[in-house]
């Protein structure tokens, strides 16, 4: 899978790392084992830097609606997507689509995104 998810539950903190394509169903499974840890409501670094997520905009709105509908959507944590530079894609429609949910910002380094997350207040 190139999906990689690693849960700290001392620092509530996820951080996701996808590699090479990733399909629509692999964005679906990684969205189902964090609910199925019960972990949304921690922090998450998403390092999409190094990958390509085939969605397009109605899909990723529609994953974005599902989520908010979910039991518990209101306790969903922060997310620092790592992107690359040069690249927009789904951490761009992602963004644009939860921004009224929850902090989100779009990093180009996995410093200034733990950095960033470590300054919210709570």
């Amino acid at each position: 899978m190139p999906i990689h998810l690693e849960i700290s539950r001392l620092n509530r903190l996820l951080v996701i790392v996808a590699r090479g394509p990733v399909t629509p169903d692999e964005v679906r499974d990684l969205v189902q084992q964090m609910v199925d840890n019960d972990v949304r409501h921690f922090s998450k670094i998403i390092d999409v830097s190094g990958s390509s997520i085939d969605m397009s905009r109605e899909q990723v709105e529609a994953m974005a609606l599902a989520l908010r509908a979910e039991k518990g959507a209101a306790a969903r944590g922060p997310i620092a997507f790592v992107i690359h530079p040069e690249r927009e894609g789904f951490a761009d429609l992602f963004a644009d689509a939860t921004k009224g949910d929850r902090p989100v910002r779009l990093f180009r380094s996995l410093h200034d995104a733990r950095r960033w997350l470590r300054e919210l207040p709570g």
